[in-house]
């Protein structure tokens, strides 16, 4: 039976928006505390109680005290690098992967990917000659005539190296030449103070796939119709966005993705939830674009302000879970990592004594698991 928790919902305003806000030099409505919100309330569906914490980055001992001090058993959906550092270090037990992943960005990923032999795109990134570690092109050498190696070729697909949500990504992420390359890559280094993954351009459709729990549950792969774009914009997601679910494929087509899927979810060492996303091209084969770690899970009601429908929540609605069924799986497969409650002392059973052996320490929930 799955045990009563006190989870704290964390949460930090900005946090979907943010990343395209400083890309556009926009102001694009905040959804955070609405999604954060749909999320207390699934867990107090799934019979839990949850309560709301906004994340303050200036108030580090006092988010110390207030998620540290005893108060909660678990925290729910850390948003951001920044969050996870926090409660690793302070061995705080949360829901989601560990540091040791979510530090990675998207180029250290795919190189794992490969060294798996899980399929994803050629790749190469460029960055400010600051930056420009690990095998990273620098920018000035990039606008000095350096040209992509093969297998690479035209077209090329520019992304930012981190982020969420396609942020900086536009249909201008597809380019055609070198000249087109350096726009795009010199604008996600000076506008996101951040390197430019750059890959070879997989045409196909989009199909992307949730994992859920300790034994990941592979949820049914969901495809997303572009509506008059060429690649999945920030725009586009917030906008009249289609779906299908299941995709519309072959089962067996299907039963591939969702191994592929579950083979990159394994190999990152990911925890508890995350997507899969990947490019299916006209013979059927996947090619991973990235896993998403901090992947939205809410299943919306239709009466939210601003806040869109998440992917894996329209996965788990269409495999007819509940939002409280979804979250449940999500907080069960984490608190497997708690250390197990003491039993209380009964009147009438002796008093431990100093010949008594101790319990062994308990494991910090928050590092990553061995394997």
């Amino acid at each position: 039976m799955a045990r009563h928790l006190k989870i704290a919902v964390l949460w930090r305003p900005g946090r979907n928006v943010e990343w395209q806000n400083r890309y556009l030099g926009t102001t694009i409505p905040d959804d955070a505390l609405e999604e954060a919100t749909l999320h207390r309330d699934g867990l107090i569906e799934a019979g839990h109680d949850a309560e709301l914490v906004c994340w303050r980055q200036d108030d580090l001992a006092g988010m110390l005290e207030e998620l540290g001090g005893g108060r909660f058993d678990l925290v729910f959906n850390a948003s951001s690098l920044a969050e996870v550092a926090f409660l690793e270090a302070a061995g705080i037990p949360y829901c989601g992967s560990g540091l040791d992943l979510v530090a990675l960005d998207k180029a250290a990923r795919k190189k794992i990917l490969v060294y798996h032999g899980i399929p994803t795109a050629p790749f190469f990134v460029v960055d400010d000659a600051s930056r420009a570690t690990g095998g990273a092109v620098p920018l000035a050498e990039l606008k000095n005539g350096w040209r992509p190696p093969e297998p690479l070729s035209y077209p090329l697909f520019v992304k930012p190296v981190r982020g969420r949500g396609s942020s900086g990504i536009s249909d201008e992420s597809i380019v055609h030449n070198h000249d087109e390359l350096v726009r795009q890559a010199e604008k996600i280094i000076t506008r996101l103070d951040q390197g430019a993954l750059v890959e070879r351009y997989v045409q196909g459709r989009e199909v992307t796939v949730g994992l859920i729990g300790e034994r990941p549950v592979v949820l049914t792969p969901l495809e997303i119709e572009y509506n008059q774009v060429k690649t999945n914009t920030y725009e586009h997601k917030m906008d009249r966005e289609i779906f299908h679910c299941p995709a519309r494929f072959s089962d067996s087509e299907l039963e591939r993705f969702k191994a592929v899927a579950l083979d990159a979810f394994r190999a990152l060492g990911a925890r508890d939830y995350g997507r899969v996303d990947m490019m299916v091209d006209d013979r059927g084969q996947p090619t991973v674009l990235e896993l998403n770690t901090f992947a939205g899970l809410q299943i919306v009601t239709g009466r939210e302000e601003h806040l869109h429908a998440s992917y894996i929540g329209e996965m788990a609605r269409a495999m007819g879970m509940s939002r409280s069924e979804l979250l449940g799986t999500i907080v069960e497969s984490a608190a497997r990592r708690l250390p197990t409650p003491t039993r209380p002392a009964r009147a009438d059973r002796p008093a431990l004594t100093a010949h008594t052996p101790a319990a062994p320490p308990a494991t910090n929930v928050a590092s990553p698991e061995p394997g």
